[in-house]
């Protein structure tokens, strides 16, 4: 059985690149928007890993990861934040939320990939 990934991002091109790129190693579920992805999770859902963009309409990147933190249920997920947004204090910010990573875009997709290893000690690869 595959882990499972959670992708929020408004972006159809980044959602769709993500769950190509990694549909060999994961089940992906895609979000354009944080409150769908929190609907999913209030659903019952667990996700191993969520990518999550920075910067979204509604409800926030940082606001949906703070969320994440404050529910023991969820907060046990690990987080990698996504953006455009290289910004330091941006990624402090999400780094002292409970992010587990902040990952800049446009990105190597082999970066990607070796941070989700060490992350879940997985050895997925392309």
């Amino acid at each position: 059985m595959k882990p499972t990934l959670l992708i929020v991002d408004d972006n159809e091109m980044m959602r769709t690149f993500l769950s190509f790129y990694l549909g060999d190693f994961f089940e992906a579920h895609e979000f354009n928007s944080a409150e769908d992805a929190r609907d999913w999770l209030g659903d019952g859902n667990k996700p191993d890993l969520i990518l999550a963009d920075l910067h979204m309409p509604g409800l926030s990147g940082l606001e949906f990861l703070h969320l994440l933190k404050s529910r023991p249920a969820w907060n046990p997920i690990p987080v990698i934040m996504v953006s455009g947004e290289e910004n330091t204090d941006e990624k402090i910010k999400c780094l002292e939320a409970g992010a587990a990573d902040y990952i800049v875009k446009p990105f190597n997709p082999k970066e990607l990939e070796l941070r989700i290893n060490k992350l879940l000690n997985l050895k997925i690869s392309q």
